[in-house]
C-alpha cells in the first residue's frame, strides 16, 4: 500500500512540475486593486498593482484572473512600481470559465495591470458593481483603492471604507485593506453610487499649463543661435548677388556678340560701281544712289 501512496505522489510531481514549481517559487508581497469608475470610458477601469515578494526568483511566469469579458489594456513590469514599463513585455492569454488568465513573464518585482470591466451596470443615476479577485498564490496584503467619479454621490461599498482624501487630481477617494489573502481563496465585493450625468471624470481634470523658460530641458534658445543665423543669412546675400552679377553679365556679353554677327551678316564685300557705297547681303540697288549692284558672281 505504502509503495502505491509513494508511487502515485511521484507521477503527481513528474506530471506538474511546472506547477509544484509556481506555487512553491512565486510569492505575492502585495496587491492593490484600483477602481476608476467612468474615467475615461463609461465602463470600469481595473488598475491591479501586484509587488513580489524578495524570495521570489526572478524572472518568474505569473498567473493573474481576471473578468473574462475583460479588455486588456497594458501589462508593465519594472524594478519599482514608480518604474514600471510595458516595453519588452512577454505576456499571453486564454479564457478559463469565468476568467482571463494573463501569463506574465515578470523580469521585475512590480507588475501593473490595467483593463476595462464591462460589467459597470447603469439604472438610471444608480451605478452598481461587483469585483472578484481569486489568486493563484498566497497574497501577504490584500488592498483596494476607490476612485468616486465626479458629480457622484452617496459612494458605498460592501467593503469598510476609508477616507483616502483628495489626491493631486482634485478627485475623492477612499480605500480599503483586507490584509492575508490565501491561494485559491475568491473575494468579493461590491460597490455603488449615484450620478446625475454620464459625463466622464478625465473631461473635468483640470490641464496645467506647461512653463517653458531657458531652462527647460530639451529647449532650444534662439538668443544663442541668433548672431550665426544673422550671418548666414549676409553670406547667402552676397553670395546671391555675386552670382546674379556673374549671369547679368554673361548674358550682356552674349547679346553684344550676337548683334555683332548680326551686322556682320548684313554687310557684303560688294560696292556700289556709281558712289562707292558698300551693299549689304541681299541688296540689288545702292541704297545710296540707287544704282543697280553688280554681284561678284555676274
Amino acid at each position: 500500500m505504502r509503495k502505491w501512496i509513494l508511487f502515485i505522489a511521484m507521477a503527481v510531481i513528474l506530471v506538474f512540475p511546472s506547477f509544484a514549481s509556481a506555487q512553491g517559487g512565486t510569492s505575492i508581497e502585495s496587491v492593490t486593486i484600483s477602481l476608476w469608475p467612468e474615467y475615461d470610458k463609461p465602463d470600469m477601469l481595473v488598475i491591479n498593482y501586484i509587488m513580489l515578494s524578495e524570495k521570489t526568483e526572478l524572472p518568474v511566469q505569473l498567473n493573474v484572473r481576471v473578468a473574462a469579458d475583460a479588455i486588456l489594456h497594458t501589462v508593465a513590469i519594472g524594478e519599482t512600481s514608480g518604474s514600471v514599463s510595458d516595453q519588452g513585455v512577454e505576456y499571453s492569454t486564454k479564457k478559463d470559465g469565468d476568467w482571463l488568465v494573463i501569463s506574465v513573464t515578470a523580469t521585475g518585482s512590480a507588475i501593473q495591470i490595467e483593463y476595462y470591466d464591462p460589467s459597470l451596470k447603469k439604472d438610471a443615476a444608480l451605478r452598481s458593481y461587483s469585483h472578484r479577485w481569486l489568486s493563484d498564490y498566497d497574497v501577504e496584503n490584500f488592498g483596494v483603492v476607490f476612485q468616486q467619479p465626479f458629480d457622484a454621490a452617496t459612494f458605498v461599498s460592501s467593503l469598510s471604507l476609508e477616507d483616502d482624501g483628495i489626491h493631486a487630481d482634485d478627485m475623492q477617494y477612499y480605500s480599503s485593506n483586507i490584509g492575508v489573502v490565501p491561494a485559491g481563496e475568491t473575494i468579493t465585493f461590491d460597490m455603488s453610487y449615484q450620478k446625475q450625468t454620464d459625463s466622464l471624470s478625465v473631461s473635468r481634470l483640470e490641464v496645467q499649463p506647461l512653463v517653458v523658460d531657458e531652462d527647460t530641458p530639451g529647449r532650444v534658445s534662439l538668443n544663442n543661435y541668433l548672431p550665426y543665423m544673422i550671418g548666414g543669412l549676409g553670406v547667402i546675400m552676397i553670395v546671391g548677388g555675386l552670382l546674379y552679377y556673374r549671369q547679368s553679365g554673361r548674358s550682356g556679353s552674349k547679346k553684344s556678340r550676337r548683334r555683332r554677327t548680326e551686322g556682320q551678316e548684313n554687310e557684303t564685300g560688294v560696292y556700289c560701281a556709281q558712289c562707292g557705297t558698300r551693299a549689304r547681303g541681299g541688296d540689288r540697288f545702292c541704297r545710296t544712289c540707287g544704282s543697280r549692284i553688280r554681284q561678284s558672281e555676274e
